[in-house]
């Protein structure tokens, strides 16, 4: 059994930084945590995609505080949840099948390990109580929460007023997140703060079935300055399985005002660093990019190591700051195509775009070359040479593709 930490001060830091909220109340969980009890706790994690990314790296580091406390951790894998999904604002979600729910997670334990002690967590899988509820089950879960309880949710009356549809299968996904803490006993759950709503279901149902108190601890988004979320769902997230140089200069693309909360909820500066930080941007003393520079060399340090962080700087300032060319650049194959192949196909099956449309606005902003010569028409029919050819897209954006 490991050693209790009751400090104060380290648990008051667990329980303020990156914190939004905490259920019913903070000094609850202070006054449990200070008793020298073992708790346990945990987060659930769907397996819809193979990778995890940095919003679920938030609420991983939590645990690992938990942890370096002494407290019993659980990392729960979603494998029956996800196979439908949390319910989303914009529309149902599409339901995936066992097999590929497990195969999504099977490099997860690989992806964590430079985050939390994985051999001091308690790895479990909902399917093992979910899959064994009847009908029966489920009528007794239900009874504990009501119709305007579900269809108060903000997504879904956005998706009312925008006549959407909301299927009845998606009331169930908080019932069954709710059961996770039930099956498992803990006394604290961890998670994002739009993960409230199906946190404090398992609070109500932890009371209606075992007569027991179940805390919960929301934790800050990272958030864009339009108020969405840095993950999958959005299309702008850095991956667990990212590579250092990919996380640094995504970072380095983040807008100014993601630099505070930032730092706040991905790094480990001290409290004292984070209001140096704060100042210095509000008297404007120092240069933002010099900030995010640090920023992204604090985080890739906490997910790959110091020597890669250092590396993707070095490759940063040769490749944005000495306009050089980066060292690793992906080679694409396209051979599907005659002898000549149109620059708007070329750029889009090289990944450079999406579509026909964006290269002709890239054409039009004067933002692509192929092999260092500006491209200003798009009717321009391209041979590609044995040796290849190196495409770019803006200042950072490169392929190197090969023909027949």
């Amino acid at each position: 059994m490991s050693k209790i930490i009751t400090d104060e001060n380290k648990i008051e830091a667990v329980l303020s930084r990156g914190v939004e909220n905490i259920y019913p109340k903070k000094d609850d969980l202070k006054k449990l945590l200070m008793s020298g009890k073992e708790i346990t706790l945990y987060c659930g994690y769907d397996p819809n995609s193979p990778t995890l990314h940095i919003g679920h790296g938030i609420t991983i580091r939590k645990l690992a505080e938990f942890q370096k406390l002494g407290h019993k951790v659980i990392f729960l894998f979603g494998d029956f949840t996800g196979q439908i999904g949390d319910p989303d604002k914009l529309s149902v979600r599409t339901q995936i099948d066992h097999k590929t729910v497990l195969n999504n997670l099977n490099g997860w334990k690989d992806q964590i390990k430079n985050l939390i002690d994985i051999k001091k967590v308690d790895f479990r899988f909902n399917s093992k109580w979910l899959a064994k509820l009847d009908f029966q089950d489920l009528i007794n879960i239900a009874q504990h929460f009501t119709a305007q309880q579900m269809l108060d949710r903000a997504m879904f009356q956005e998706r009312i007023k925008s006549e959407r549809p909301v299927y009845l299968h998606e009331f169930f996904y908080p019932l069954m997140q709710a059961y996770d803490s039930v099956a498992m006993n803990v006394d604290l759950e961890i998670g994002g703060n739009d993960q409230t709503f199906n946190m404090l279901a398992g609070r109500t149902l932890m009371r209606a079935m075992k007569n027991q108190e179940k805390l919960v601890l929301t934790t800050k988004l990272l958030e864009d300055p339009t108020g969405k979320k840095m993950g999958k769902s959005e299309g702008n997230m850095i991956t667990l399985l990212d590579s250092a140089i990919d996380m640094y200069g995504k970072i380095m693309s983040w807008s100014d005002e993601m630099i505070l909360p930032a730092f706040e909820i991905l790094t480990d500066i001290s409290d004292e660093t984070l209001a140096e930080i704060k100042l210095a941007l509000q008297v404007n003393k120092i240069n933002p990019r010099d900030l995010k520079m640090q920023l992204a060399r604090e985080v890739v340090k906490i997910y790959k190591n110091d020597q890669l962080a250092h590396e993707a700087e070095d490759e940063f300032k040769r490749v944005f700051q000495e306009g050089q060319k980066p060292q690793e650049i992906p080679e694409i194959n396209i051979t599907d195509h005659d002898d000549k192949i149109g620059v708007l196909d070329l750029f889009v099956k090289s990944g450079l775009a999406k579509s026909n449309s964006e290269v002709r606005r890239l054409i039009k902003e004067g933002a692509i070359k192929i092999d260092d010569d500006k491209i200003v028409s798009e009717e321009l029919e391209i041979h590609i040479p044995e040796e290849g050819l190196l495409l770019q897209r803006g200042k950072k954006q490169f392929a190197k593709v090969f023909g027949k």
